[in-house]
């Protein structure tokens, strides 16, 4: 790969990487000067190209991640998407953890408890949430083990089990997401960034609340949503998350409601890496390592996007493509307009992802509209 990739960091040092999907957490660990070793559901081509990768059953996951981790080299260990759900799994990794521990990710995912803290501890306007159906107002029925928008609907007054989903607040407005390093301590969790989601998008064969991407926001100017993103990261200390995680959110005028905490490393960190050219892994390594990396000056360049193409039928994944440029020996990771690309003859069911292409442009606008264009010349091309 282009050595402009790597930093100055000890390339000997293995981050073992397990989740449901690692591809893009495996770059970001290059990109810091490590070496990462991942244990996933789909061990991509592009990722068996840059990395170590044990590929996981459907039927042997989350638990045989462990399995897997049994034969990992030395190294401490990050998870990745949807582990966050498993705090269970997480109490049984027995390596150092460059992560927040399971007790602290099971209460960020308890909603009614970390909306009640940042509303009642720093007047954080959040979304309501109720364990009991609802006769007024207008509400989404969600899974409480959520990931990646599956399972989210508009709640219609069906009965439902508490124990496994909830009731939030719909919120009009722009769902965004945002990247926050956490100190772990009694200080407020610093923004990095901001990014578009891309939601149930059409052209990508996306559907209801499934999540298809984001497109890197740039920096906001002072104002209401720069301070209300500001006054998040003050309210999110007092649950002393460490190191990077994400934070989803609905924005509407300068209003910033979140809805979901990812105490994690999370899909849109890349197109941030992307756009700096800077490790955003040195600054969480730093954290769990207890030797905090300065923050770098980051100068704007172009704002980059990703979007994944859902496949509108099942069909076998071909040979050729415009994806294979992204995986020729030596591109630079940084450019490549496509990834978590599949194996050739890999069978696709009809609503799976199929991988991920990236574009960038001087506006968030042009971006997106690059993004269509490749995504819609990519479908007729594998579905006529």
């Amino acid at each position: 790969m282009n050595s402009s990739f790597h930093s100055s960091k000890d390339s000997t040092t293995t981050v073992i990487l397990l989740g449901a999907s690692t591809r893009a957490a495996a770059t970001s660990v290059l990109r810091a000067g490590w070496t990462p070793w991942c244990a996933d559901l789909f061990a991509d081509a592009d990722l068996k190209r840059i990395a170590m990768v044990r590929r996981i059953p459907d039927d042997q996951y989350p638990e045989g991640l462990l399995d897997a981790l049994k034969d990992a080299p030395p190294g401490p260990v990050m998870y990745t998407g949807a582990l966050e759900n498993r705090p269970e799994l997480i109490a049984k990794i027995d390596r150092p953890l460059w992560g927040n521990p399971p007790e602290l990710v099971r209460a960020v995912r308890t909603p009614m408890w970390w909306t009640a803290c940042l509303q009642r501890t720093h007047g954080v306007r959040c979304p309501a949430v109720a364990d009991q159906p609802m006769a007024t107002g207008r509400w989404l029925l969600k899974p409480i083990k959520s990931g990646g928008g599956l399972g989210i609907r508009p709640y219609m007054g069906q009965p439902f089990n508490p124990r496994t989903h909830f009731l939030q607040e719909w919120i009009e407005g722009q769902p965004f997401s945002a990247i926050f390093l956490g100190p772990g301590k009694d200080d407020h969790a610093f923004c990095l960034g901001i990014s578009q989601q891309l939601i149930g998008t059409p052209w990508l064969n996306a559907r209801g609340f499934q999540y298809a991407g984001s497109i890197d926001h740039a920096s906001a100017e002072p104002g209401p949503t720069a301070l209300a993103w500001h006054d998040l990261g003050i309210g999110l200390a007092q649950f002393k998350l460490r190191g990077l995680f994400g934070v989803d959110a609905i924005v509407r005028g300068g209003e910033v409601w979140p809805v979901e905490i990812n105490p994690r490393y999370t899909a849109s960190m890349e197109l941030m890496e992307r756009r700096y050219r800077k490790p955003l892994l040195a600054l969480h390594g730093g954290v769990f390592e207890n030797t905090p990396a300065p923050f770098f000056n980051m100068p704007p360049g172009p704002i980059w996007g990703k979007a994944i193409l859902f496949a509108r039928q099942t069909f076998t994944f071909p040979e050729r493509g415009p994806w294979l440029e992204s995986l020729e020996a030596g591109v630079d990771l940084d450019e490549t307009e496509y990834a978590d690309i599949p194996h050739v003859g890999e069978i696709i069911e009809q609503g799976q992802p199929v991988l991920t292409i990236f574009a960038s442009a001087s506006s968030t606008e042009d971006c997106r509209a690059k993004l269509k264009e490749k995504a819609q010349a990519l479908d007729r091309r594998l579905w006529g």
